[in-house]
């Protein structure tokens, strides 16, 4: 799991603040390991704001905002739409934070904590740009809920987490406190007191691991030195600071071998080497983590940014220094492999992992404009890379985009001939420009020669206003791409206009100067897409959402195209029909719907939570509408994931074999490759509802058939999934149903009922025998649950983050699982009647796992809790009867009613008969139900109680009542029960047939 501030928009909003402006467990440091280090020290009073950007920063960028001028007010705007500053959004905090390897194993509280950490910085910029109170109200309570509830941070990723977070908190704790934003002192004060004792501790001593973890530390440990006004631990933070990051990025006068941080102990070159998996070092600029992947090195130059940056606003400026130099090459080193250039033979092997650029998140904005805008550094290929990145800009522009002819566009022409096809070019965009298109039209067919497909594309792309409505130009689409345009009717030859009054080379000279966009963007290029139509029409919507937001006109506009191109269809189905559903058809009045954008930059389970946010509960009521949307907006959305996440196939197995190889010997299981699609998240947010909401969760799995259940409106109709894969993805959806049973805690009736609803919708998606009705479970309609199958059971299998594996024998779909599963339930609501109501977790639990005296004592607990009155024989005998299944479920389908001595399958099952027996009898005769103890013990010719036994039983219970009497009257109380079972003839028939039989 990967620190999501590195992608979201206003990581580049508050980036590009400086745009224009020209000014495991945590490690102990040895004593001695930085006390020769130069570092810079803390000021005598610290600046406020101060973590990454300061005041005159913020204000340029209000004033930037205000005035819509970009690449600010496009990436406010990005901001505005990201679900992190949603209004509707809340916080999440927990108490322990425990994060293991890529925030797995455990996961608890590890998204949420980013997540929400994120969320505050965003309102906090949000606020202080637009002044609207309700993002800084919104900042607050993010601080507040956290400050309020979180303890410490577990497990391996523990600094790595703490470190991602506390970054974030920094940076808006410090907008907040100094804005007027109203964050009254008490808050501030536990803010505070958060930061200083669960954060900073778990940071301030540095990592052995990767660089970026201990740069990433170092930055939210200068942060929260910044907000705390702690000199010292300030100063400590920019000491490990020093020593880190030469050993991040190397230079050539380092020598042979790059610089290791002290806290490392490498004594060798080969061990620095073999550390960063690079052997040969010719160049300035590569990173630590060059040869693992480009996404960790953008971590560490990130952190070694902006922590330059806030040095420089505390009255350090680092960029002049070594540390500036290193960021510089880092940044044009790595840049230059983003941009397409061939990878060496001597760097990695001749293979980098690119991450699918995912160095571009906002990572280069604020070491590009302190080096280049404000120290004059040229840059180039990190400018290319930072333009291409902004919100709005045109990935592709620059780098890998499709060129126009230069013969026709580069000014290369010198003849009378170069000159006119300058003219008509110039005339072309004059008559796009004004959405003169049937003029544009006859241009086109009288000089096809000239305006030929990619440049027309272009032309169009750049010029035509997006208000233009699609039927217009259309018709001329089509032509142009099959190669037949023709005059449009009604027209009549006019003479080229524009250009005329110009010179030959003034025409070509304009040219030149045209600009035209390229029809291609990055990430459609990464995908294979080589269709120039396709290319534009994509690339076209994009630009209309933007200036219009109207996803209906880019319907119209896409729509006649369709089976042009696979690409152009899928990415239609994947975005604009799940977009329009959301935005007109299921929720047309939410106040802030997604544009275009913003759906597409979305991945992954964070996109899920995102649009499904709104289904559970649609305005208020209990309309549960997530079925349809799963069906309707994620359905065609995950064919489009599928084909991405296929795009990274091999780069995702490169980064598993480099971040966790498996033992040598083990083979991952093919059906669990299987079901690691998009899919599983959506089942992993099936079963968080099924926690929340079970209630919710149960309504959705009815309304929803699995992954083959799926409206593509009819675009994509014939895309069924393949056979196999379509019954193993319905079998890992079947599973969620098992798992949510056993994840659930309610004990309610109603809890019960819907638990049987989901083992109905189980059965059926698995193909299994139709699952009963919860009082048909015990008898024989539930197929036989065998011992060897309890055997292999584990209380692993029960652990959350265990339930949705797909060798779980416990919620995989199978006749076993599901059987078990029924019979639990029906334990459950057996137990609920009898006045110890226990969850179907806890119910398996007690069947599968706990020990015979566990059982008894279980036994015993529920007797004694029975609702039923005193002397009520019919209601007593039920009660056995109830008793007796739960300590073995074939008890009344295989008739067996004396197996004294053998466990059973049952919650009681390793209780012995005889002894279960016994606790009945107590429970009896407490009642006093006499005539049924005579019945059940006495008359039957396989007495189900030893009769020594018998006796003694009697007799113990007899004298637990006198024992317990308070008043030695025989007619009252403990005494006169314990003189019935002598006296009355109940007890005579007792007793008569035990001498008769002794």
């Amino acid at each position: 799991m990967y620190p999501n501030f590195r992608f979201i928009p206003f990581a580049t909003l508050i980036s590009i603040c400086f745009v224009g402006l020209s000014n495991g467990s945590p490690v102990e440091p040895a004593e001695d390991e930085l006390h020769h280090v130069d570092y810079p020290r803390a000021p005598t009073t610290f600046t406020h704001p101060g973590v990454l950007v300061n005041r005159a920063q913020l204000n340029f960028v209000k004033a930037k905002v205000a005035a819509q001028a970009n690449p600010w007010y496009n990436a406010y705007n990005a901001m505005l739409v990201d679900p992190l500053a949603s209004s509707t959004r809340s916080p999440s905090p927990v108490p322990t934070v425990a994060c293991g390897s890529s925030s797995m194993n455990p996961s608890v509280g590890c998204f949420a904590e980013r997540q929400d950490a994120l969320a505050a910085y965003a309102n906090a910029l949000a606020w202080y740009i637009s002044g609207t109170k309700a993002y800084a109200t919104k900042a607050i309570s993010y601080m507040n809920a956290w400050a309020g509830s979180i303890k410490n941070h577990t497990a391996s990723n523990a600094p790595l987490q703490t470190a991602w977070s506390g970054a974030s908190w920094a940076r808006a704790a410090e907008i907040i406190r100094y804005s007027n934003a109203g964050w009254s002192s008490g808050d501030i004060a536990a803010f505070e007191k958060m930061l200083r004792n669960v954060y900073l501790p778990m940071i301030i001593g540095g990592s052995k691991n990767n660089g970026n973890w201990e740069l990433v530390m170092m930055e939210a440990a200068q942060g929260i030195a910044v907000f705390l006004n702690d000199a010292a631990s300030y100063d400590k933070a920019m000491a490990r600071f020093a020593t880190r990051a030469p050993a991040f990025v190397y230079l050539t006068s380092d020598g042979s071998c790059p610089k290791a941080a002290p806290i490392n102990g490498f004594t060798t070159c080969s061990q620095v080497q073999d550390f960063w998996q690079q052997y040969s070092f010719p160049e300035n600029g590569i990173a630590q983590e060059t040869c693992r992947d480009f996404t960790h090195v953008g971590y560490g130059i990130s952190s070694m940014s902006h922590v330059a940056e806030t040095s420089k606003i505390q009255g350090t400026d680092l960029w002049t220094t070594d540390v500036g130099t290193r960021i510089r090459y880092a940044l044009g080193f790595h840049s230059r492999y983003e941009l397409g250039e061939s990878v060496p033979s001597w760097l990695c092997g001749g293979t980098v992992d690119l991450r699918a650029g995912k160095i571009d998140f906002a990572i280069t904005e604020v070491g590009y404009n302190a080096l280049n805008k404000r120290l004059g550094i040229p840059m180039t290929n990190t400018g290319i890379l930072t333009m291409q990145n902004r919100p709005g800009a045109k990935k592709g522009a620059g780098s890998r985009a499709l060129q126009v002819d230069p013969s026709v566009c580069s000014g290369s022409m010198s003849d009378d001939m170069g000159a006119n096809r300058a003219r008509i070019i110039l005339e072309a965009v004059r008559l796009a420009s004004s959405a003169q298109v049937p003029s544009l039209h006859l241009l086109i067919a009288r000089e096809s020669n000239i305006l030929q497909l990619e440049l027309v594309l272009r032309i169009l792309l750049t010029y035509l206003p997006e208000s233009t409505e699609p039927k217009v130009y259309i018709d001329l689409l089509h032509q142009i791409a099959n190669s037949a345009v023709h005059a449009p009717p009604q027209s009549s030859p006019r003479p080229v206009q524009n250009g005329e009054e110009l010179s030959d080379k003034e025409a070509r000279y304009q040219v030149r100067r045209l600009h035209l966009l390229p029809l291609a963007e990055e990430q459609d290029l990464q995908a294979g897409c080589t269709d120039l139509l396709s290319l534009f029409l994509i690339h076209r919507a994009r630009k209309i959402d933007l200036e219009t937001g109207s996803i209906l006109e880019i319907q119209e506009l896409l729509e006649p195209f369709l089976n042009r191109d696979p690409y152009l269809r899928t990415w239609t189905v994947s975005n604009i029909l799940p977009l329009r559903r959301l935005n007109y058809e299921y929720y047309p009045d939410v106040e802030d719907p997604y544009t275009l954008e913003a759906f597409e930059r979305l991945e992954g389970r964070p996109a899920i939570d995102s649009f499904l946010a709104r289904s559970a509960r649609v305005g208020g009521t209990e309309t549960i509408q997530s079925g349809r949307d799963i069906r309707g907006v994620l359905g065609p959305w995950i064919y489009g994931e599928s084909s991405r996440k296929r795009r990274k196939t091999y780069h995702d197995r490169r980064r598993s074999s480099l971040v966790s190889p498996r033992p040598a010997g083990q083979v991952a299981s093919s059906k669990e490759e299987e079901c690691h699609t998009a899919w599983s998240d959506v089942n992993d947010w099936l079963l968080d509802l099924g926690l929340r909401d079970f209630a919710a969760a149960a309504e959705t799995l009815e309304q929803w058939d699995g992954p083959s259940d799926v409206d593509y409106d009819g675009y994509n109709d014939h895309e069924d999934l393949d056979v196999d894969i379509s019954q193993t993805l319905t079998l890992c959806y079947a599973q969620v149903g098992l798992s949510m049973l056993y994840a659930n805690s309610e004990t309610t009736p109603s809890t019960f009922e819907k638990s049987s609803s989901v083992l109905r919708k189980v059965s059926h998606l698995s193909g299994l025998d139709a699952h009963p009705a919860l009082e048909e479970i015990h008898t024989s309609s539930v197929p036989f649950v065998s011992k060897d199958y309890l055997d292999q059971l584990s209380e692993v299998y029960l652990l959350h983050n265990a339930l949705l594996r797909r060798n779980n024998p416990m919620t995989s779909s199978t006749q076993a699982s599901v059987s078990f599963a029924s019979l639990v339930l029906r334990s459950c609501v057996v137990l609920q009647k009898l006045g110890n109501p226990k969850s179907c977790r806890a119910t398996a639990g007690l069947a599968a796992f706990a020990k015979p005296e566990e059982q008894m004592n279980e036994l015993h607990k529920t007797l004694q809790k029975v609702p039923v009155k005193t002397r009520d024989d019919n209601a007593w005998a039920a009660v056995r009867q109830q008793i007796l299944w739960l300590r073995n479920w074939q008890f009344q389908a295989s008739g067996i009613e004396n197996d004294d001595g053998k466990e059973s399958t049952g919650i009681f099952g390793k209780v012995k008969r005889m002894n279960a027996e016994i606790e009945m009898l107590r429970a009896l005769l407490r009642a006093s139900c006499y005539d049924l103890a005579v019945h059940v013990y006495c008359m039957q010719d396989q007495r189900p109680i030893a009769d020594g036994t018998l006796e003694k039983t009697i007799l113990s219970v007899a004298m637990s009542f006198y024992d317990g009497a308070s008043n030695g009257n025989r007619t009252r109380g403990g005494v006169r029960k314990a003189s019935e079972m002598y006296s009355k003839q109940h007890c005579k028939s007792i007793r008569s047939g035990l001498v008769a039989n002794t």
